[in-house]
């Protein structure tokens, strides 16, 4: 008998959590924080809250590396493009349309189609950009990583990539002493790193890694403000490719991966496995309900702390319309993925697949 293969509800608890801080981390580009002085305490705890949900990125990209480290190339594999490009041009086509509704912008449907093509249909698009390369190149990242021969090994090459792409954050802090040439390679040092957790997950009880996230995450705000002098417009420095992201959010997938979830089944594990199958379609139209909440907040409330108490309001509100409209585009790509599912049966996606490494022997 085949065994069945049981979901991992705690993969899908992650991917809910970074969705839930994609809609935090963009209503922080609307509240005056990278306009200001954050000398006032709601000012200082925003220092936290931006460095820790900058991860929401990483932690998709963790993910990837986790669960498709084993993926190899074929034909078969190359299938899987069509749900992240088709569910790229309904969303794409979607904020293009309520663009256009809105008065937002106006373009011509040459220029329509330049956006679609160049990721700029909306502010979010570029995530499709960046994930469509790491998709084409996680065959070959594959065979880098399961071609090595040992933990240690694995360990080399994880560490290359923090060298390349991550410390050079670190070590500039006060000048220019490392170069930042490989920085774009961080994708691929959170693929690596996602891939290496897959095999050799830290036994750390989720309590007391959280504790060390805290203490981590309150010394590193202690030393953003008084290195940065209080200066808000800092905080745009803090990115993907920062040592201090990288930490917290390898720190937040172990913790989320050791949480003890009760049951597998029943409504929390319902809304998990729900959530965590729109995501790729709710981070996308996340930008239509921010286009429409953001100008009347700013327009309406002073910028800073008294726009903070607002986000308890604008970030439900943007989230769960974009799960609505999320679901909306999953019952419109279902025939493509039945199409999809029965183009992988075919002869050519299987015995006959000129890519696999079964027709090579």
């Amino acid at each position: 008998m085949t065994a069945v293969k049981t979901r991992n509800l705690n993969l899908d608890l992650i991917r809910c959590a970074a969705l839930l801080m994609v809609p935090i981390m963009h209503s922080l580009d609307h509240t005056g924080l990278y306009d200001q002085l954050l000398y006032s305490w709601p000012d200082r705890l925003m220092i936290a809250v931006k460095t820790l949900f900058t991860c929401c990125i990483p932690l998709y990209v963790l993910l990837s590396g986790y669960l498709n480290n084993k993926k190899q190339l074929s034909g078969r594999y190359y299938l899987g493009l069509v749900r992240i490009v088709v569910t790229y041009l309904i969303c794409g086509g979607a904020c293009l349309i309520f663009e256009q509704l809105s008065g937002i912008a106006h373009r011509s449907p040459r220029e329509m189609l330049s956006a679609m093509l160049n990721y700029s249909c909306c502010d979010y698009a570029w995530y499709i950009m960046m994930y469509l390369g790491l998709f084409i190149l996680i065959p070959f990242l594959n065979m880098a990583y399961h071609g090595c021969a040992s933990k240690r090994q694995k360990q080399v090459l994880v560490l290359s990539f923090i060298a390349l792409s991550v410390l050079p954050s670190l070590f500039n802090t006060y000048f220019q002493l490392y170069s930042i040439w490989w920085a774009r390679l961080y994708p691929i040092c959170y693929y690596f790193t996602g891939a290496y957790l897959s095999e050799y997950m830290p036994e750390l009880k989720p309590g007391r890694a959280a504790l060390g996230l805290l203490a981590f995450l309150t010394a590193y705000s202690v030393f953003f403000y008084f290195h940065y002098h209080a200066l808000g417009a800092s905080l745009i420095g803090v990115y993907q490719d920062t040592w201090e992201v990288y930490i917290l959010s390898v720190l937040l997938f172990v913790i989320l991966f050791r949480v003890r979830l009760k049951s597998s089944s029943g409504p929390l594990a319902w809304c998990l496995k729900k959530i965590s199958d729109l995501t790729l379609p709710a981070y996308l139209l996340t930008w239509i309900p921010d286009s429409l909440i953001y100008p009347m907040l700013m327009a309406a409330v002073p910028a800073g702390a008294p726009r903070y108490k607002w986000l308890f309001l604008t970030v439900p509100v943007s989230l769960i319309s974009a799960l609505l409209g999320a679901q909306l585009v999953d019952w419109i790509y279902r025939p493509v993925a039945a199409f999809t599912a029965a183009l992988a049966k075919k002869p050519f996606f299987t015995d006959k697949d000129p890519l696999s490494s079964r027709s090579m022997q």
